[in-house]
């Protein structure tokens, strides 16, 4: 699947919701009338949420290159 600027923030910012409400209500799995849930582990949450911001900066860096502006990316260079 490609990824839109989008779809990457409106994914981060759903991420951070749950991990807003699970903050608050902290519980990973329960069983109610013989039906278990189990919920994302919150540090699996944190670490997608992490991959997703930084696909989102390439994308936007990206999108910055493209449209003739700069990527605020440093360029390293060493003259021997």
């Amino acid at each position: 699947m490609a990824w839109t600027i989008t779809d990457l923030e409106t994914a981060i910012s759903n991420i951070e919701s749950v991990i807003t409400g699970r903050i608050t209500a902290d519980v990973e799995s329960y069983s109610i009338a013989g039906r278990q849930i189990t919920k994302i582990p919150i540090s699996e949450l944190f670490s997608l949420k992490d991959r997703l911001k930084s696909e989102l900066e390439n994308l936007k860096a990206a999108q910055r290159i493209e449209d003739g502006e700069p990527s605020k990316r440093k360029i390293l260079i060493r003259f021997i």
